[in-house]
């Protein structure tokens, strides 16, 4: 039914299926059903001349001053070649899509946070070993907020997050603090979490020692008491003197000392060869190294008859842990207050970790005057410019001839620790 004039009573009298038009006002109509008046606005779409139709609203609640308003707009935008109606279903997703961003950012709990970033961005570059423990660690550090919500953490509690692991650990607590940063980083980079970062900054947790590089070697005299100790009873135990005395006659990582299988060893030209799988190695590069001397003693004495690991734990199907190296050798620090730890002897040497064997290994080997992609080449640094190209046949004999240099100038501190203690 086409009027002049917009008239409510007739309005009403629509029978369900009817509709009203207006000559002034093309395409506008006000179409019944049964229960509801609607107005609708029917065009041509500018780019297919396809017939469509788009709602303005329910009348009476939409009054007909508001839907020649919605009617003009429409129009207008039609005019221009814009498909209004595709233009309203695109506003329509963006709504949803901010909604469904919006209960996301709702449901990402800390715990959430943490569990999408280790399996994202730690457990594809590092090694399994290396993800379990930034999860243990990071788990641990949030247990208090791992219900929060980790859009709503608030730099305060980021800062008491961080210092509660400083005060019994200051080291784990700037790793904590950096792993920490780069997770929340994650989660805003992928829309996740919207609010800014709590732990950026260097005074959330206070002042940590995790940017300090760590440059500790054993001196000669350090070195010496360490061989003797070694030897002595109620100290180390044997397969943690053994495991360190290889990490410092090798310069290897203790991580890579205590995994040595027998399937690694292969006696060459009357040397026994460590050869270490890539996957193994903290820079994914197979690497080899001779046991010469005292190291090749070791690695014989410590050899399964029927094949194995050299450090085995108790049940022998895996490697002791590099972790275990490092708590024996705090157990005899004499650092702990704990009551466990107050009957074992202590050894007079301070302030070291296993860690720090390997370098004590490579200043031994500069000192003794070991050109430096040699060294370098024996800890499997990434060696810069042309030393890059040395294939690794070129440097076995090298390998062999320094080594052996390392571990005689470690013989003689052994000889000369054992003539002070007779001395003494």
């Amino acid at each position: 039914m086409q009027i002049q004039a917009f008239d409510a009573r007739t309005a009403r009298q629509l029978a369900p299926g009817d509709f009203l038009t207006m000559s002034a006002y093309p395409g506008l109509r006000l179409v019944a059903t049964a229960t509801t008046r609607t107005w609708t606005y029917r065009y041509r779409d500018p780019a297919t001349g396809a017939l469509k139709q788009m709602t303005l609203g329910r009348w009476p609640g939409v009054t007909l001053p508001q839907a020649l308003s919605a009617w003009e707009q429409a129009r207008g935008a039609r005019s221009v070649g814009v498909s209004v109606g595709d233009e309203r279903r695109a506003k329509r997703k963006e709504v949803r899509a901010s909604a469904e961003t919006l209960q996301r950012r709702q449901r990402s709990t800390v715990t959430r946070v943490l569990q999408q970033y280790v399996e994202e961005v730690v457990e594809p570059r590092r090694k399994t070993k290396g993800a379990l423990e930034v999860n243990r660690m990071l788990t641990r550090a949030v247990e208090k907020f791992k219900n929060a919500l980790a859009e709503g953490l608030t730099r305060e509690q980021a800062h008491e997050i961080v210092l509660a692991v400083a005060k019994t650990a200051p080291r784990v607590a700037s790793m904590t603090r950096q792993e920490l940063r780069a997770c929340w980083e994650h989660a805003i980079a992928t829309g996740r979490i919207a609010s800014a970062n709590p732990f950026l900054g260097k005074t959330i947790g206070g002042a940590l020692p995790g940017n300090i590089k760590r440059s500790r070697f054993l001196n000669a005299e350090e070195t010496a008491a360490l061989l003797q100790w070694f030897r002595q009873p109620r100290a180390y135990s044997r397969t943690v003197a053994e495991a360190l005395e290889l990490t410092l006659r090798t310069g290897l990582r203790s991580g890579e000392v205590v995994g040595i299988h027998t399937r690694e060893l292969h006696e060459r030209n009357g040397i026994l060869w460590l050869h270490i799988p890539a996957e193994r190695m903290k820079e994914g590069k197979a690497h080899s190294v001779p046991l010469v001397g005292r190291a090749r003693a070791i690695a014989h004495s410590r050899t399964p008859k029927e094949g194995g690991y050299l450090f085995p734990s108790r049940d022998g199907k895996k490697p002791v842990t590099q972790k275990s190296l490092g708590v024996e050798v705090y157990a005899h620090s004499g650092a702990s207050t704990s009551e466990v730890y107050a009957h074992l002897r202590v050894f007079p040497v301070t302030d070291w970790a296993p860690h720090d064997l390997r370098r004590t290994a490579r200043t031994m080997l500069q000192e003794l005057g070991c050109p430096f992609e040699i060294g370098e080449a024996i800890l499997s640094h990434a060696l810069p410019g042309v030393a890059a190209n040395y294939a690794v046949s070129e440097l076995a004999d090298p390998k062999i001839e320094w080594l052996t240099k390392l571990n005689l100038r470690l013989d003689q501190l052994a000889e000369v620790a054992v003539a002070k203690a007779f001395a003494a």
